[in-house]
C-alpha cells in the first residue's frame, strides 16, 4: 500500500501506523499477493466521512491484483483506507479488513514584510510590484491569495467583502503584490486548492503602503520682489495637514542649502512659503520627515531670480 508522498513519490505506509503528510494532490496504489484472499475490494473514507475517491474502488477483484485510485481533498484531517479480503471469489464471504490511515496537515503562509513598501515609483503614476515571501503546499493545483485595502477577516479566516487577486510568481516562488488602492494598510490571506476544496486560510499578514513625496507642480503666485512666494502641488493628498520644508541653495550645484520655510500642506496638496532672496539662480529643496501614508522624501528644482522669477 502507497500513497503520493510530500515529494511527490510513491510512500510505502503500514497497517495500523498513521502516517502524516502535507500532500494534496494523493494517490493511493495496492498490490495485493495471489495467496491472500480469493477476491478482494478497497475504499476509502476521509474526514468528512464520506468516500474519498475520485472513482468507483468498491469493485471485486479476482485474478487482477493491483489497483489504484486518486484521492478526493476532502479538507485536512485522518484518511483511512481500508483493503477487504474475501475466501470467495465474489466478494461475499467474511472479509478480512485491513486498514491503512494517513493524516493530512496542509497549509500555506505569508512572510509578513519587514517595513513599509512604496505603492510606486517617485514622479511615477505606475504601481510598483512586490515580491512577498510565500510557503506552498505539496500537491496545490493552484493558490488563492486575496488582499484588501483596509480588509477585515471574517470567522472562515477569508477576508469579508471586496478584494483583490494575487498570483504566486513562477521565477521566484514569491506572491506579486501591487497595492493599487494606494496607500494604507492592506490585509492578505491565501490558501493551496486542489479539486473543489482548499486548505484553511493561512494566518493573516498586514502590509503597510506608503506613497513616495513628490512634488508634481511648482509656480510662483507673487513672482515679483522684494518678496516672493512659492507654491508647490505635492502629488499625494494624504500628505494635508503636514509640514513640507523649503530650503536653497546659491548657484545650480549649490549644496549649503538654508530654509526659507515649512509651509503647511492644505486639502488640495498646496504648500506655500513666503521669501526674501537676491537675485541669482538657486537649487530649490523640497523635504519631507514622513508619515504613515508618505515616505520621508526630498525632491529638488531650480529658479533663477531677475526682475521676476523665472
Amino acid at each position: 500500500m502507497t500513497i503520493t508522498g510530500d515529494d511527490g513519490n510513491p510512500a510505502a505506509l503500514t497497517a495500523g501506523v498513521p502516517a502524516s503528510i502535507r500532500n494534496i494532490n494523493v494517490q493511493a496504489a495496492l498490490a495485493v499477493p495471489a495467496g491472500e484472499g480469493a477476491s478482494w475490494k478497497w475504499s476509502v473514507v476521509g474526514p468528512a466521512g464520506t468516500t474519498a475517491t475520485s472513482i468507483a474502488t468498491d469493485y471485486c477483484w479476482t485474478s487482477v491484483r493491483q489497483d489504484s485510485g486518486r484521492i478526493v481533498y476532502q479538507g485536512n484531517g485522518a484518511y483511512t483506507l481500508t483493503l477487504q479480503q474475501f475466501t470467495d471469489n465474489r466478494c461475499t464471504s467474511a472479509p478480512t479488513n485491513t486498514t491503512y490511515s494517513w493524516a493530512v496537515s496542509a497549509s500555506v503562509a505569508l512572510g509578513q514584510p519587514a517595513g513599509p513598501l512604496l505603492a510606486r515609483p517617485a514622479n511615477n503614476l505606475t504601481s510598483n510590484t512586490h515580491l512577498l515571501d510565500f510557503a506552498g503546499n505539496p500537491g496545490a493545483s493552484y493558490y488563492e491569495i486575496k488582499y484588501a485595502k483596509g480588509g477585515v477577516i471574517g470567522p472562515d479566516g477569508a477576508i469579508a467583502g471586496p478584494t483583490n487577486s494575487a498570483s504566486v510568481d513562477d521565477a521566484t516562488g514569491k506572491v506579486k503584490f501591487s497595492p493599487f488602492d494606494g496607500p494604507g494598510a492592506y490585509v492578505m490571506v491565501a490558501r493551496a486548492i486542489y479539486g473543489t476544496a482548499g486548505t484553511a486560510w493561512s494566518a493573516p499578514i498586514t502590509i503597510n503602503v506608503q506613497s513616495p513625496f513628490d512634488v508634481s507642480f511648482v509656480s510662483f503666485p507673487d513672482r515679483r520682489g522684494p518678496s516672493y512666494q512659492l507654491a508647490a502641488t505635492i502629488r499625494e493628498k494624504a500628505i494635508a495637514g503636514s509640514r513640507v520644508t523649503v530650503a536653497v541653495a546659491k548657484g545650480k550645484k549649490g549644496k549649503k542649502f538654508r530654509t526659507l520655510g515649512k509651509g503647511k500642506v492644505n486639502s488640495k496638496g498646496e504648500v506655500k512659503v513666503r521669501f526674501r532672496l537676491a537675485r541669482g539662480t538657486y537649487r530649490v529643496r523640497f523635504s519631507f520627515s514622513g508619515n504613515s501614508l508618505v515616505a520621508k522624501g526630498t525632491q529638488y528644482g531650480t529658479m533663477t531670480i531677475r526682475r521676476v522669477i523665472l
